[in-house]
């Protein structure tokens, strides 16, 4: 989720559809859950890991340097979520707790039994959020750059959850001007949607990261499973944000990556692969 600073971020269907490069093993498939067209990308063998993308991104732009690496220690499972990547978009607002559970339901279609989930941003957020309400379903989370709450004071954060669509769209242009080119450009060249649905793309996100609060102390306190917190130490949440998601939980590790912001997964993807190995085989 990027940081909203107050000062300026079924049943299972077999398609047949062109290989990415580089899979050690590849399927691919749309899953129907709740409503929602999921695309789903299986690669490599062994303990089940779900992989769950960032804001404005799909698993293939949020986990490239993931992907492989854990491929051939894991069977890694990357799911866009509705209206991301290549899977079509409706009407229906976003939310961390829908894209939950259907999370949750693509988990039980496909069979795997209790899985590891690695989620980055906003899908750190929806790891964390599946722990707590399908706990039969989580075996093990990663964490990373998650976060608790709408980053902007309570007048600020109220006045822009009223705004209109037209002062919306008045604002999400000069936003997107601070995004780097590539968030349109990757989104344009997997959707199903057509290029011009960008710009919804674009508000159904900002308006999710308007959610007052993603997670309480009791969430979090009810997480059962362990958990992997992982933030650079110039992440979009602050430190302290952090360190209040690795003390609610019950059972939890803490990786600060210095130097680092809110690219830890792409930019110390070989601290971080090696931070999930272990903490993946742990007893």
């Amino acid at each position: 989720m990027p940081r909203l600073r107050y000062i300026t971020v079924g049943f299972l269907v077999m398609v047949a559809l062109p290989l990415l490069a580089a899979g050690p093993t590849q399927k691919q498939e749309f899953v129907e859950a709740r409503g929602s067209r999921l695309y789903v990308q299986i690669f490599g063998s062994g303990r089940p890991v779900v992989f769950l993308h960032g804001g404005l991104h799909h698993f293939d732009n949020s986990f490239p340097k993931q992907r492989d690496a854990l491929a051939r220690s894991f069977t890694v499972i990357g799911i866009d979520q509705r209206g991301h990547g290549r899977s079509p978009d409706d009407a229906r607002p976003f939310s961390y707790q829908e894209m939950a559970e259907d999370t949750a339901e693509v988990i039980r279609q496909l069979g795997f039994g209790a899985v590891d989930v690695v989620g980055h941003s906003d899908g750190a957020n929806v790891a964390l959020k599946l722990a707590r309400s399908h706990p039969e379903l989580v075996r093990r989370v990663v964490a990373g750059s998650a976060n608790l709450r709408a980053g902007l004071p309570p007048d600020e954060l109220q006045a822009r959850q009223r705004w209109s669509e037209q002062q919306l769209t008045e604002f999400l242009a000069k936003f997107e001007q601070r995004l780097p080119p590539s968030f349109r450009t990757d989104y344009q060249a997997a959707t199903p949607d057509g290029a011009g649905h960008w710009n919804v793309l674009l508000a159904k996100s900002y308006r999710l990261w308007l959610t007052t609060v993603v997670m309480d102390a009791a969430d979090l306190a009810a997480i059962q499973a362990p958990v992997l917190v992982i933030a650079g130490d110039k992440d979009f949440a602050s430190l302290e944000e952090t360190a209040e998601i690795y003390r609610g939980l019950r059972n939890a590790q803490l990786l600060i990556v210095p130097g680092a912001g809110h690219g830890t997964f792409s930019e110390n993807a070989e601290l971080v692969n090696l931070a999930i190995r272990q903490f993946l085989d742990a007893p």
